[in-house]
């Protein structure tokens, strides 16, 4: 069987803020900090094979924080990022309504495939993420994977591997430092807890 052990990054200022938080590279605030010690917490006493993280500071303090437990070498990969959204990136809802009007009607229209701006559309965050993780899944049958990553790329992550699709996202919702765990047993995904 194949265990995969995905967490959100910590706290920032910017979370709280409700800002389209993409490749923006913020650090944990100190609430953050403190969510990632007690994920810690939570997954000591675990054995983890790999761990793989973002890049980006907020990821990469929480798995940092996280591997106090473990003392493993972290494989930092670009393809855990969150979306990137480009000339939108760290700005509130109503500011890309406000300044992006004709960009954010052809967004509202087709959210999928709207590549906005020096960004990615949904669809090809969803590729570049999905892409890896089934990728990591095909190679290995056995172990357990801890994966910290963003908001977008764990339901992103979820849904794919369930089967739902990258519409299927809209069904979760992940907290900060919230835990969610897939058992792969011969191909066959279950997502075993979420947001815990």
């Amino acid at each position: 069987m194949l265990e995969l052990i995905i967490v959100r990054h910590g706290e920032t200022d910017n979370n709280k803020k409700g800002t389209y938080l993409g490749w923006t590279d913020v650090a944990l605030n100190e609430n953050g900090i403190a969510q990632a010690r007690e994920a810690k917490e939570k997954l000591s006493g675990l054995k983890i094979d790999r761990f793989y993280s973002s890049p980006l500071s907020r990821a990469k303090m929480t798995a940092e924080i996280i591997n106090e437990n473990f003392n493993l070498d972290i494989i930092f990969a670009d393809e855990l990022k969150e979306r990137n959204f480009g000339v939108w990136d760290d700005l509130k809802y109503e500011e890309i309504v406000q300044g992006y009007p004709e960009e954010h009607k052809l967004w509202r229209d087709d959210w999928q495939n709207y590549q906005i701006k020096d960004g990615e559309s949904a669809q090809q965050s969803y590729e570049r993420i999905t892409n890896f993780v089934n990728g990591l899944i095909n190679k290995n049958k056995e172990g357990t994977y801890l994966i910290v990553t963003h908001y977008g790329c764990i339901r992103k992550i979820i849904a794919n591997l369930l089967g739902l699709g990258l519409e299927g996202l809209w069904h979760f919702k992940i907290g900060n430092c919230g835990i969610s765990r897939i058992e792969i047993r011969d191909g066959f995904p279950v997502l075993t807890e979420l947001n815990g």
